[in-house]
């Protein structure tokens, strides 16, 4: 049934308005939007059934706005303009864009001109290779919101039989569609590790071939997407301004992707799997390679007193330290995962002592000018690395000694 050309709470208006830009990026935002739980943004060295890449959805939507339902695309744009929800719009117009696309199908089987006109169209065979993902998402729409709601219900149970019960009541057997169900679900996930453990439990084994045949290879690769997807987050030229906590996380998410696989599965090193496990983890490892370098560097440039000009405490130079020394406790708390051994082991000592030291060189020089701000400035930016690098219990002790100096100073 058709729908009508204007939507609840939406004034009525020609649908026609603003030219063909405008409906296909008022168009795409909504779009892009409704698949958020299948998108992936690059690097993306390896393609999984579930995961679209953002750009190549985008080109899609674009050839569809502009070549298959662009009265639908026009007929949205309006709606968005005149403040309807974007995604509910898009909801509505789904139906007949769906339709717009089956008759598109139809009509390439018998017109090989016309398909190989639409895959230039819709930016080549990239992304043809994955229109049928992107259609069977839109078709799935309904179902894909329940798995999102499933993954975090699943993700909060403690209970592995409990937990097996609900993965064996995953009835889907399109293996596109269960591809797509598990993307988003592991998606809404906390803690991955332990549907793997279900996972291996209805499969009677963790071997891949068991793990594949039970039907949860599709999983597996959703955790791998999703590991892949934190490569991105992680800036390949970090600076002052990266933030360090966006970072942070996703290095903990990728560990504990990784770990879903590493601990419940035995993964042969050369299949598939392994060889991508494998790449990721080089991949990962190698844009932490910089930073950790620096961060020794950081702290000692943060610390140390200058040696000409006025003494002074560098803000953006403690801030380059602190945020390093987070980065390095969360690299060490998720080793297991990454190849960083012998970078790690290095950094960590070498942190380690040039903390202390300067830490207790700054301690010293408060102690000899308790007045001095920057002196205080400084030994206070030292005691927050301490607090970091080493406990809350070493910190505690300068904060001690840096107090006991001041009342001294106090008392005359």
């Amino acid at each position: 049934m058709a729908l009508p050309d204007t939507f609840p709470g939406v004034k009525n208006q020609p649908h026609g308005a603003g030219g063909a830009k405008r409906r296909i990026d008022a168009g795409k935002d909504a779009f892009l939007e409704a698949l958020e739980g299948i998108l992936v943004d690059p690097p993306v060295p390896h393609a999984f059934a579930g995961a679209i890449e953002r750009e190549t959805a985008g080109k899609i939507w674009t050839w569809m706005a502009r070549d298959i339902a662009d009265d639908e695309a026009a007929r949205l744009a309006d709606a968005i303009d005149s403040g309807a929800d974007a995604v509910e719009a898009f909801d509505l117009l789904l139906p007949e864009i769906l339709e717009k696309l089956k008759a598109n199908a139809v009509a390439e089987k018998d017109d090989r001109e016309l398909e190989r006109r639409n895959s230039i169209q819709m930016g080549g065979e990239e992304a043809r290779q994955r229109l049928a993902a992107v259609i069977m998402a839109m078709r799935r729409r309904p179902l894909l919101a329940q798995a999102g709601k499933f993954g975090i219900a699943v993700g909060s149970m403690s209970d592995e039989a409990a937990m097996a019960t609900a993965l064996q009541s995953i009835s889907i057997t399109n293996p596109l569609t269960r591809a797509l169900w598990m993307q988003v679900m592991v998606g809404h996930m906390a803690n991955p590790s332990r549907a793997m453990a279900a996972a291996v439990a209805i499969a009677g084994g963790n071997g891949e071939t068991r793990i594949t045949n039970a039907g949860y290879g599709a999983l597996v690769e959703a955790v791998l997407s999703h590991a892949q997807s934190q490569i991105g987050k992680l800036a390949s030229q970090p600076n002052l301004f990266s933030d360090v906590d966006f970072s942070c996380k996703a290095i903990d998410r990728f560990h504990r992707l990784m770990r879903a696989i590493n601990y419940n599965l035995e993964i042969e090193r050369r299949s598939v799997w392994g060889t991508i496990m494998t790449d990721l983890t080089a991949r990962l490892s190698e844009r932490l390679e910089r930073p950790m370098k620096e961060i020794t560097l950081n702290v000692t440039q943060a610390l140390r007193r200058p040696r000409d000009g006025n003494d002074r405490v560098d803000a953006d130079d403690v801030l380059a330290a602190l945020n390093g020394l987070y980065l390095l406790m969360t690299v060490r708390k998720c080793r297991d995962s990454l190849a960083v051994n012998a970078l790690l082991d290095q950094a960590w000592a070498d942190t380690g002592q040039t903390v202390e030291v300067l830490v207790t060189r700054a301690l010293d020089m408060y102690r000899g000018a308790p007045a001095d701000p920057v002196a205080r400035e400084r030994l206070d930016a030292g005691i927050k690395m301490a607090e970091i690098r080493f406990n809350p219990e070493y910190a505690d002790i300068l904060r001690r000694a840096r107090d006991g100096a001041e009342r001294r100073t106090a008392q005359g």
